[in-house]
């Protein structure tokens, strides 16, 4: 049903655009993976899982020095040690499951600020230009590129012109010698 009517949208889209309607698109992948905005988010969150990952390693490795002690131990020696082992199993546990939600939800919010900027500018391109119509090239099977216009260069331009400018900003409030 969906497929029907966005091709009937489209079928749409071109007959009109024989009357001066004009139809645009953007790849909106493309404009991602050449935005530098994004590249630092993805930068920052590899870091910061990095980070957990070797944390996570590091209580592990203790959490097997427990164990090994409690192996070497009789089963009345080794009972307040099973304990402490099964806290430290459960806070590592949790630990994991904070990194992960602290992790995708700040990707979560990256990506939501970043769409907002790329839409924003895609609404600004398109009433300057009169575009009727912008679409993402991921919907798209087929256009013909000399009635459809492609703003994926411009609007990945203007976003990294954007970000290069809030940086210039940050920058510009520091103190000096930073």
């Amino acid at each position: 049903m969906k497929n029907q009517i966005f091709t009937a949208l489209v079928i749409s889209a071109l007959a009109l655009s024989s009357y001066g309607i004009s139809f645009a698109y953007v790849n909106t992948e493309d404009v991602l993976q050449g935005s530098k905005e994004f590249k630092e988010c993805e930068r920052k969150a590899l870091t910061k899982r990095d980070l957990r990952t070797e944390e996570i390693a590091q209580m592990t490795a203790q959490l097997d020095k427990l164990e090994a002690q409690i192996t070497a131990l009789s089963a009345e020696k080794g009972a307040a040690l099973r304990e402490q082992y099964a806290k430290d199993f459960d806070r590592i546990e949790r630990f994991k499951e904070q990194a992960t939600e602290e992790i995708t939800a700040q990707h979560s919010h990256d990506m939501e600020r970043i769409a907002g900027k790329i839409r924003a500018i895609i609404e600004k391109i398109g009433s300057r230009d009169n575009v009727s119509l912008m679409l993402d090239l991921k919907a798209i099977l087929y256009l013909d590129q000399k009635v459809v216009k492609d703003y994926t260069k411009e609007v990945t331009n203007e976003l990294n012109r954007q970000y290069d400018e809030e940086l210039d900003k940050l920058r510009s409030k520091l103190p000096l010698g930073k």
